[in-house]
Parts: C-alpha cells; sequence; structure tokens
C-alpha cells in the first residue's frame, strides 16, 4: 500500500483519494490519513474487492454539492507499479470518446486483467451487483458494457507477499534508467 500511495502521489494522483481498508486495519487507515487521503473501512465481512470497491464508490456517491468527480480511477494497493503514462492514456481514452470504462492492456502480460481502470459515474450504481473478487467487469459485460483497452508498454505485477516486492525491488534495481 506504501508503495502504491507513493506512486500516486508522484503521479499526482492524491488529491480527493479514498483508500479502503479492513475494519481492524489501522495502520493502513493511518497511512491513508498521513498522505491527506479519505481512510474508509469495508463494510463487508469478507473484505474483498467488491466490498472495497462499494466502499469507496457509495462514499463518491453520498458526496454533497455536486462534489463528487466525473469518473474515479480504481487503483488496486497491491499493483505497485502504477505509472503517470498509462494514467494519461486512460484519461485521453475517456474524454475522447465517451466511453465509460477504460483499462490497459499491458503488452508484456497479454490476457491478464489491466489495472487500473478508470470508470465514469454514469456507472457507479452498478457497484452494488458486485459479489466476490470479481469486481466490476463482469456485471458491465452482463449489462452489455464494454470495457475499452488501452494498448501500454510494461507491466503491473500483482504484490501479494513480501516475496513478490521484494522480487520487485531487485528487478526494478537492476533495471538501468
Amino acid at each position: 500500500m506504501l508503495v502504491t500511495l507513493g506512486a500516486a502521489r508522484a503521479a499526482g494522483l492524491l488529491q480527493d483519494t479514498i483508500v479502503v481498508h479492513r475494519p481492524e486495519d489501522d495502520a493502513v487507515r493511518s497511512l491513508a490519513i498521513d498522505y491527506r487521503c479519505y481512510p474508509v473501512a469495508s463494510r463487508g465481512s469478507q473484505g474483498d474487492l467488491s466490498d472495497s470497491l462499494r466502499a469507496g464508490i457509495e462514499l463518491l456517491r453520498g458526496w454533497e454539492g455536486g462534489l463528487a468527480p466525473a469518473a474515479l480511477l480504481i487503483c488496486l494497493g497491491d499493483q505497485p507499479l502504477l505509472r503517470l503514462d498509462v494514467i494519461r492514456a486512460l484519461i485521453d481514452a475517456w474524454r475522447g470518446g465517451g466511453i465509460p470504462a477504460v483499462r490497459p492492456s499491458y503488452r508484456e502480460a497479454p490476457g491478464e486483467p489491466g489495472h487500473p481502470l478508470l470508470l465514469d459515474r454514469s456507472l457507479w450504481p452498478f457497484a452494488s451487483e458486485m459479489r466476490g473478487e470479481s469486481g466490476l467487469a463482469p456485471v458491465l459485460l452482463r449489462r452489455g458494457i464494454n470495457i475499452r483497452t488501452v494498448s501500454v508498454a510494461g507491466t503491473n505485477p500483482d504484490v501479494d507477499r513480501p516475496e513478490d516486492l521484494s522480487a520487485l525491488e531487485n528487478e526494478t534495481s537492476a533495471t538501468p534508467p
């Protein structure tokens, strides 16, 4: 999470950032506050992806006075290689084509679902239909809403264990600038 928030800060994305965490996870809550983000405890008992996404989207939908943004960028805490060029490509595709959902397709990881996901406000009500770890993609597909992909270089690996983070750090430190 720390690495992902650091990447988001470097990309200039921490304005109005919501960090969803498990209710008992005081460390993540404190980290979100340190980064001047809005910490939100997931309401679901399972703490799965759908619970987290719903909690964040419900908060945004509840912002009064038209303060909710036109779209949101869903970044996963276990994917620390958030890059500004990828974010710009998603925003450009969303702005330029009236496309309500856009995600990257990483050329070095074909076939893997790409993150982050840029989601237009018009799709937020569908969050109530999400279940489990599958997120919004199955809900949108069931409703006939395609998620557009934008081809980008590189990968965005999951970091699920400390060993994954160590391997990623070794890989990125060995890569010449």
